[in-house]
């Protein structure tokens, strides 16, 4: 209890201290106040080398009377400046010397502390109980010890167990991969033996069977192509006869129409002095009233309205190659008569089915009408017209079936329909509904009126397909082959051949075919010589016709059911027909689908060799069934091989060792087992004496502990009062520099009103270039500042904690009264370095405390050099004193100060009252002081 006490005297014996620190403060301030009033009072000069070190950086240049305003104002802040400097300076002394005995009493209070925990730590050693539950603990410890070295020693036995098993497994990997590699070595011989001769026997069997399928598919071949012909005739039968009962139906309804509508005939139709029935052929139509289109080149006005073409032209020998458009040389006007002749006759006259094409009468017909055309360029040119007999047109029709097939000039073909050689030409076309096509508007402006300045024939899949867009088409491919390869073309000398004084026999056929969904024909044009038959002539039809007289289409009473009746017959006749023909397409399309399904997959029969072929299959096929059976033979005893043996024994015994190491690795991990299950029950045994332990050692720290934690809590108050120190002498410091700065700023004002210079404007770190006289600022008012008569800062003072007896409390005692642990040793807080107070007014770096002798007198350095003045530099000034806003210090001797001092201007040979009056307010100001410190204490 006595150390305790010891440290209530020290808090004490501080707050004293401080106590008279700040009355022997008053009293210097009050005593260098008056003094240096004196002083002054009594100097006609003072420069700057008179300044003693101690206040160097904090001297006041007053000594010229300060009858300026602005003067006296600046002289007496700095005069508060230097006194707040001297305060703090004797306050900082003070503090540095609390913090000094702080710290010895910091090591005091460790040192207690480590005795107590030292004396701790020695009462559970020596305790009874403690001592047993040790040795316990030790005992436990042992035991765990050895059994863990028996489970270390067990444990390796198991790893060295696995790499055996690993081993022998390696070995009997091997050993089976040794018998595969016997056994495919066995394998191989053998298939190498047998190799050759299965070889030769499966390539010859191999070859006889391609040459069964190859025949096999040959015949099949020949048989899908006969009956392929087969299957487009009978098409074409169906075809035709549905053409002819749908043309028959068409012609019924006309009649029943013509009969419905009375008098008036809706098939006839004028226009431009022409008349048409729609309900008649093409052919029919142009002879008898007349339609043929005269000329193939017309100028302006020639044009008649008619445009079935008679005559197809054909260009001079001389110039043959120079083929003309029939258009060349038509006017405006006469294209917009001929399109509305298309538009209201051409495109409703002898309609053709798009599908199944023409029928056999409008086939006779188009061969009529080119021949037609043919015969007049023949008359042309001075030659006789060809006449075509009816069985040369049916000629005509086999030979263009035929050339359908190959599309070439087949003398096979020819001898076949004709059962002669021919002259002939061969060609194609396709079937488009005709139109007037313009270049540059719509039919709408037609009708306007408007004149159109381009137009040909062309074709819109919309309009209907009739007998005049076909022979406009059919006159395209006879068009090239008579214009297009000179004048001495073979097709076109055949067409123009000179025939003398002979009519000879002529046909034109045609094939219809399918191209992509769209009708397309073949054409033949064939002869050979005069008729040989005595069939009619067909072109004698057009007289026929004309023989019938024009068609008028006067009002008449009609009466069709005659001809209705006889329609229906035929159609009833043609149904029938048609039925058989239906019946006969299916058969023949299904067994077309079988022969080509049987082509698809041609399957191998020893019937489509020959007796010498299907012997010699026979021979290869029992040899290579010999030698497979021989090599099966071999294969099923391929174990039998004495290198296979080898290797199957070896992998046996491979096995066997890997089944062994197995078993010895089973019992070895299970006495690996049985030590871990010991050690884990020496280990329950062990945790149970640790605890016993930990129980015995904290009733003996129980009441060791309270020492520990009151020799801690005293450390901890020690350590608290020098960090408080520590804070308040850094603020005393920063009121020492910022009170250092204001002063240099007041005695540079006053040495620049001295000069006779205004007081320089605050640097505001713009350039602002000269901008004349400027009013200077209020001396004790900056730019940046209100008031530079700063009131002296009083400096913290430390903290003197608790006035009263204080009892350290329990620091790990909390509020349930729990047991109390070992408190953590703080470490040593380390001794602050001694600042330096030797010359604090100047340097800013209080706090050192000078080495003192025996009684207490500060010592003085033999070997020191002469002192070191620090000064205040900024980066502005040339060898001036005053420091810069940032208060950096430059170091100096006295000489060098001194020096320096000399270089500044001289303040005044004047005497000042006004400095006696600032010594007396400073004795003053002490007083003061005084009398505020007895009023805190």
């Amino acid at each position: 209890m006595k150390n305790y006490n010891n440290f209530d005297a020290i808090a004490k014996e501080h707050k004293k201290l401080y106590k008279s620190g700040k009355t022997w403060m008053a009293a210097t301030l009050m005593t260098v106040g008056l003094a240096g009033g004196a002083m002054l009072a009594g100097t006609t000069t003072a420069n700057a080398d008179e300044v003693t070190p101690v206040q160097s950086a904090g001297t006041i240049q007053a000594s010229q009377q300060a009858t300026d305003p602005e003067l006296a104002n600046a002289q007496s802040d700095a005069q508060k400046q230097q006194s707040t400097i001297d305060s703090a300076n004797a306050q900082l002394k003070d503090q540095q010397n609390q913090l000094s005995e702080a710290q010895g009493q910091q090591s005091s209070a460790q040192q207690e502390l480590d005795q107590a925990k030292q004396a701790q730590q020695a009462a559970i050693q020596n305790d009874p109980a403690v001592k047993q539950a040790q040795a316990d603990v030790n005992q436990a410890q042992q035991q765990v010890n050895n059994q863990q070295q028996v489970v270390n020693d067990a444990q390796t036995v198991v790893n060295d167990d696995a790499k055996n098993v690993q081993s022998t497994s390696d070995a009997a990997t091997q050993a089976s991969q040794a018998v595969d590699q016997a056994r495919q070595t066995a394998t191989d011989a053998i298939n190498q033996a047998v190799a050759q001769q299965a070889n030769e026997a499966q390539s010859k069997i191999d070859q006889l069977e391609n040459q069964g399928k190859a025949q096999a598919s040959q015949n099949l071949d020949n048989q899908i192509n006969n009956v392929s012909g087969q299957v487009t005739d009978a098409q074409n039968d169906v075809n035709n006869t549905n053409s002819k009962i749908s043309d028959l139906q068409g012609q019924v309804k006309d009649l029943q129409d013509q009969e419905n509508q009375g008098n008036t005939d809706p098939n006839i139709v004028h226009l431009n002095g022409q008349t048409v029935d729609t309900s008649k052929s093409l052919l029919e139509n142009a002879a008898r009233n007349n339609l043929w289109k005269k000329t193939t080149y017309v100028s302006d006005g020639d044009w008649d309205g008619k445009f079935v073409p008679e005559n197809i032209f054909v260009t001079p020998d001389e110039d043959a190659d120079s083929f003309a458009t029939a258009n060349d040389g038509y006017s405006k006007a006469q294209l917009l008569q001929e399109w509305k002749l298309y538009e209201t006759i051409a495109r409703k006259t002898d309609i053709v089915n798009k599908q199944s094409g023409m029928t056999d009468a409008q086939m006779e017909e188009l061969a009529i009408l080119l021949m037609n055309q043919i015969n007049h360029a023949r008359q042309q040119r001075g030659l006789k017209p060809f006449v075509m007999t009816e069985q040369k047109y049916q000629q005509a029709q086999v030979r263009a079936k035929l050339s359908a097939s190959r599309w070439s000039h087949n003398e096979d073909d020819i001898l076949t329909a004709f059962g002669r050689d021919q002259y002939e030409n061969l060609g194609s076309f396709d079937t488009n509904p005709a139109n007037i096509q313009w270049g540059w508007d719509s039919r709408e402006a037609l009708d306007k009126g408007e004149n159109p300045t381009d137009a040909y024939v062309g074709t819109d899949d919309n309009d209907p397909l009739t007998m005049f867009a076909i022979l406009m088409d059919a006159d395209e491919p006879v068009n090239d082959m008579l214009n297009n390869e000179g004048a001495h073309g073979g097709h076109r000398e055949n067409f123009l051949e000179d025939t003398g004084d002979l009519n000879y026999d002529a046909a034109f056929g045609f094939a219809p075919y399918m191209d992509n969904g769209e009708l397309r024909y073949y054409l033949t044009f064939d002869y050979d010589g005069p008729a040989r038959n005595n069939t009619p002539n067909m072109m004698d039809r057009i007289a026929q016709y004309q023989a019938m007289g024009p068609i008028t289409g006067d009002a008449k009473i009609i009466d069709n059911s005659a001809k209705i009746d006889d329609l229906n017959n035929q159609i009833s006749n043609l149904q029938n027909t048609l039925s058989s023909q239906t019946s006969k397409l299916q058969s023949l399309q299904s067994q077309l689908q079988n022969l080509q399904a049987q082509k698809a997959n041609v399957q191998f029969n020893l019937s489509q060799l020959s007796s010498d072929q299907q012997a010699e299959y026979n021979n290869a096929k029992e040899t290579l069934a010999t030698v497979n059976d021989w090599k099966q033979g071999q294969l099923s005893n391929l174990d039998n091989n004495s290198n296979v043996q080898e290797a199957l024994n070896k992998l046996s015994s491979a096995k066997s060792n890997l089944e062994s190491a197995k078993q010895i690795q089973s019992e070895d991990e299970a006495k690996l087992q049985q030590a871990k299950d010991g050690l884990t029950g020496l280990n329950q045994v062990l945790a149970t004496k640790q605890s016993a332990l930990n129980t015995a050692e904290q009733k003996v720290n129980a009441s060791a502990n309270q020492a520990v934690k009151y020799a801690q809590t005293k450390l901890d108050t020690i350590n608290g009062k020098i960090a408080d120190l520590q804070n308040t002498i850094a603020t005393t410091q920063a009121t020492i520099s910022n009170a250092q700065a204001q002063l240099d700023k007041d005695n540079q004002k006053i040495a620049d009103i001295k000069n006779g210079q205004k007081p320089a404007k605050p640097d505001t770190g713009k350039d602002e270039g000269n901008k004349g006289t400027t009013t200077p600022s209020e001396p004790s008012k900056g730019d940046d500042q209100k008031d530079h008569q700063t009131t002296p800062v009083k400096p913290s003072k430390p903290s003197d904690g608790d006035k009263g007896n204080v009892t350290p409390s329990d620091p790990n005692k909390d509020t349930k009264d729990s047991e109390t642990t070992n408190p953590t040793t703080p470490s040593n807080p380390t001794t602050p370095a001694q600042p330096d107070t030797g010359n604090a007014s100047i340097s800013g770096q209080a706090g050192h405390k000078p080495a003192t002798s025996e009684n207490g007198s500060e010592t003085s350095d033999n070997n020191a050099t002469k002192p070191i003045i620090v000064l205040p530099t900024t980066s502005k000034e040339n060898g001036s004193a005053v420091s810069g806003a940032q208060g950096q210090n430059a170091t100096m001797t006295r000489e060098q100060y001194k020096a320096q001092q000399a270089k500044l201007p001289q303040t005044g040979n004047n005497d000042s009252k006004a400095v006696i009056a600032l010594g007396v307010l400073a004795g003053m100001f002490g007083f003061g002081l005084v009398t505020k410190g007895k009023k805190e204490f």
